[in-house]
């Protein structure tokens, strides 16, 4: 198939597709970099029973969840701009249950994983997003 010879060279398919694909390809990296700098806490429920509601705060953000079946994960985003605070976590049991973990800041990639094991035991640790320890 002939191309049309008055058709201009940034209109023909050699030129458009892979400019098409490097734009592409550049707005995906984008979209990633921006998502990979918010914040998140997961906390898994591995006592073996079902945990009454739990609440978890930190950096400003708060959020109440129902009780929690065994084997089973919560997920909070943190609010981009609230204060660096520690990561608090609180049972609606009588008398209250209340842990405090270690300062968590609200940007930057952070993502905290507390596992809640028998006899009230936590374990947590802390990441950063590789994007964000790559480029920052």
């Amino acid at each position: 198939m002939k191309t049309n010879p008055h058709r201009p060279w940034w209109l023909r398919k050699r030129f458009l597709l892979p400019v098409s694909l490097l734009a592409g390809l550049g707005l995906a990296v984008a979209v990633a970099f921006s998502a990979s700098d918010a914040s998140t806490i997961v906390v898994y429920n591995e006592t073996g029973a079902t945990l009454p509601p739990l609440l978890v705060r930190a950096c400003g953000s708060e959020r109440v969840f129902p009780a929690l079946a065994e084997r089973e994960s919560v997920r909070l985003g943190l609010k981009p701009g609230g204060p660096k605070t520690p990561v608090h976590l609180e049972l609606a049991t009588d008398p209250a249950w209340t842990w405090d973990g270690e300062s968590v800041r609200p940007t930057g990639g952070y993502r905290v994983t507390i596992r809640l094991w028998p006899d009230r035991q936590v374990a947590s640790f802390t990441e950063i997003s590789w994007w964000r320890r790559t480029f920052n």
